[in-house]
């Protein structure tokens, strides 16, 4: 079995890795880490992909993007819009190997040091460059 956390808590281990973990449960960028840990702690949530992008700290079409992505990877599930909101609420993976990744991933998530040490397996989303108003020079 491969440590996931040697550097963190060399006591604990799963049978994956974490970047391993990701993949399995599908997730492959930051904000959908950031928009599942988000619902996760947070239970059921009555509320719009603007107002979670606020709280995250993101944009509405990304969190928007990783809403979608949850839901058809079934790790989360959502009303019908109403008014501009929906009722998100997360859904615990039933495959067995899937469900040990979410839970493992979940727990390291809880303290700063495994934040960080997951942090580090998933790729920041690309930004398109800021443009600049104002006089170029050559």
């Amino acid at each position: 079995m491969s440590a996931i956390l040697e550097e963190v808590a060399p006591e604990k281990s799963t049978d994956l890795p974490a970047s391993e973990c990701f993949n399995l449960l599908g997730i492959t960028t930051l904000n959908e880490w950031d928009v599942l840990t988000f619902l996760h702690r947070h239970g059921t949530s009555l509320t719009s992909a603007a107002e979670i992008a606020v709280l995250l700290g993101g944009n509405k079409a990304g969190t928007s993007a990783a809403l979608d992505r949850l839901a058809s990877l079934e790790l989360i599930q959502r009303s019908r819009g109403s008014q501009g909101v929906r009722l998100y609420r997360i859904s615990i993976p039933t495959d067995p190997s899937r469900y040990s990744c979410f839970i493992e991933l979940m727990r390291l998530a809880e303290n700063r040091d495994g934040r960080l040490f997951l942090l580090r397996h998933l790729p920041r989303e690309s930004r398109p460059p800021r443009r600049t108003h104002g006089l170029r020079l050559a």
